[in-house]
């Protein structure tokens, strides 16, 4: 049996019987998800009575699964990235835009994360500090990283169950005014947003532009920036589904976060100033308005 250090067991019960494996995996090792147990499974990571098995056999009680950790942490990229909160358990990170949260590619906030945390010493310590959830590229701002099993599992499920409240900063190409509600589908799913205006400003480029707080309610693709888009308010900088103000970055960035911790069942808030761009944008462009259009 190989000797890479064990993550976690479980025994099946009788309620895991009849079961995919994937799924008696799933809820037996207390995965967010089937598919994060599949993927596990997949990779040689999950093993019943210390063998290989297959994502579709069927379960049956009694028999022992076991969680191995990863070989090695994935190749380290060397670059600094902001630690905003940490303990033993968890940490928050500040990813820049630009960056790919996680996935085979070179540079990956995944990759750096190991260069700026080092393991826990706790008793239930991942062999490496790991994202536990995404921003897209080309948006900035704060990321969930879990230093010990009991935070990979906590943090999985309360995301799974939308109990981690998420506040983004954005600035769009228009006016807007008070507050409302978004609800419409993205990619055929249910989808729902709220957004309250937070300042106007004027720009040269789109005549009026609307800092905006928001808070996703379900966690699509894309979400914010398609529900902006519906409002005839595209987020400034989105090259898909808007066309101001390219070549500047997206103005979308996750500034705050809510959740219980996981291992001490203490509230946890996070918050963190928008990007110094949104305000630079604002003051330039309130600049050049006075001095082209007054």
């Amino acid at each position: 049996m190989t000797q890479r250090a064990v993550l976690a067991r479980a025994v099946l019960g009788p309620e895991h019987a009849g079961l995919r494996m994937d799924h008696a995996a799933s809820r037996a090792l207390e995965f967010s998800s089937r598919n994060g147990a599949r993927r596990e499974i997949k990779a040689h990571r999950i093993l019943l009575n210390g063998q290989v098995v297959e994502t579709s056999r069927i379960a049956k009680a009694g028999g022992e699964l076991t969680l191995l950790a990863p070989d090695e942490p994935p190749p380290a990229l060397a670059i600094d990235i902001p630690v905003v909160w940490i303990d033993e358990h968890l940490a928050v990170v500040l990813k820049p835009a630009g960056l790919i949260t996680s996935g085979n590619h070179a540079k990956t906030l995944a990759r750096a994360v190991p260069h700026n945390i080092g393991p826990s010493s706790a008793s239930d310590a991942l062999p490496f500090a790991r994202p536990v959830h995404r921003l897209d590229a080309r948006t900035s701002g704060l990321v969930l990283v879990a230093r010990t099993r009991t935070a990979l599992v906590g943090l999985g499920r309360a995301l799974q169950e939308r109990h981690v409240q998420k506040r983004y900063r954005a600035v769009v190409g228009t006016r807007l005014e008070g507050e409302g509600v978004i609800e419409s589908p993205v990619d055929g799913k249910e989808a729902r947003s709220r957004w309250a205006v937070v300042q106007h400003s004027r720009s040269i480029v789109t005549d009026w532009a609307t800092t905006l707080d928001l808070w996703p309610e379900t966690g699509r693709t894309h979400q914010l920036r398609v529900h902006c888009a519906s409002l005839g308010a595209p987020i400034l900088g989105d090259d898909l589904y808007g066309n101001r103000l390219r070549g500047q970055g997206l103005f979308l960035s996750a500034v705050q976060l809510d959740l219980v911790h996981p291992a001490t069942g203490e509230p946890l808030h996070v918050e963190v100033p928008e990007p110094a761009k949104f305000t630079a944008f604002r003051e330039r462009e309130a600049k050049r308005y006075r001095r082209w259009r007054t």
